[in-house]
Formats: C-alpha cells, structure tokens, sequence
C-alpha cells in the first residue's frame, strides 16, 4: 500500500452559475482537503493525473463532482471522489460576491509521506486585525491568549491548538510557510480564505 499525500493542482475556470461574465481573479481556489485514500498496490506508476469537474458552492463547499480521468482503479477513484467531497475552496467570486461556480480541477498526483507537526492558529477577519495580533505577539504576548481573544475559528477555544496536523493537506502556499517553521515559532499573517491566519508550531 502506497501512500498518498501530495497534490499538484492545475485549474481551469469554466463558469458561474449566474450568466453574467466574471473576472479574472473570480475562480476557486483550493483552501484546506481531506487526504486522498491509500494507493492500492496494484497502481503501480509512480505519479498519475486526476481530472474532474466541481460545481463549488458560495461557501466553498464541493456539491458535484464529475470525473474525467483518474487512477483506473474504480474502487479507488469512488474513495477519492468522495474524499474531494468533503474539501473546502475560496469560492468564485461575481462583482466583489461569492457564486456557485463550475471549475475544472487537474491534479497530478504523486506519492510522498505525511509531514505531521503540532500547530496553533489565529484566524483574523481582517488585515488589520491580523496585523495587529502579529504585533502582540513580537512583543511578547502569549499566542493562546490572544487566539482566545481575537481568533474567529472553533481552535479558539483551545487556545488555538490544533493538535498534530498533516501540513501538506493545507494549501501549496500555507504548507510551504509552516514548513520551514522552527519550535516556537510563528508565521506573518497569511492569507487563507477571506480570513488572515497566523500559525504557530508548538513543542509536540
């Protein structure tokens, strides 16, 4: 069995649900996913592409999944689909609003192992807020306390804490941030959504 981890998106905007044109910048983005199943044995090239159609809703939630090439394993490809059910986009965007969207995901898909670290995080509604915390915490204040205070996410009642996290079930651009993250340490605010999130890497 081979495990799964890595994705490499390539993506293809083809429409909202309304008729009106949309902008350059409107598509999806990819936002957080759920693990893709282990590869069975039987698969044995070292890398493949899934091909798929979405239809995002304006919550960024997955509602229909069509798939145009995948593993070859129909078993396989059933669990991937409903595992790329469950993931969560920055949804299209029509004139500054959220749409359901129809988008063509290209993903090139390889093996690697998972990377595992325990985090903390602070979601922000704004820039400004986000900065603002990041200042506080360069000055010595305490990342729990302040995610307790002004974080926006369910964590916050953890102080933040997320436990140990997979990173690179996170966006391309998040994972390549946290991971070069030593004990103690946190990120600048990052964009992530339409919050602005700081992470920290706890002591296991």
């Amino acid at each position: 069995m081979k495990h799964l981890v890595f994705v490499l998106c390539l993506c293809c905007f083809i429409g909202c649900s309304s008729t009106q044109q949309t902008t350059d910048n409107s598509f999806p983005q990819l936002l957080t996913r759920t693990p893709l199943p282990i590869i069975p044995a039987a698969v044995s090239q070292p890398y493949f592409e899934m091909d798929m159609v979405l239809f995002i809703l304006e919550d960024g939630s997955v509602n229909n999944i069509r798939l145009r090439k995948a593993s070859g394993d129909a078993a396989w490809d059933s669990l991937a689909a409903a595992s790329i059910r469950q993931w969560r986009f920055v949804p299209a965007h029509l004139e500054n609003h959220p749409v359901s969207a129809w988008f063509r995901l290209r993903l090139m898909v390889r093996y690697a192992n998972p990377q595992y670290l325990s985090l903390a995080e602070i979601m922000c509604p704004t820039k400004e807020k986000a900065d603002s915390v990041y200042d506080a915490l360069e000055k010595g204040e305490d990342f729990g306390e302040l995610a307790t205070l002004y974080s926006v996410a369910p964590s916050r009642e953890r102080k933040g804490e997320l436990g140990e996290v997979d990173i690179n079930l996170y966006s391309e651009n998040v994972c390549e941030v946290i991971k070069h993250l030593g004990v103690e340490e946190f990120t600048k605010p990052i964009k992530y959504g339409d919050l602005f999130a700081i992470f920290k890497r706890l002591k296991k």
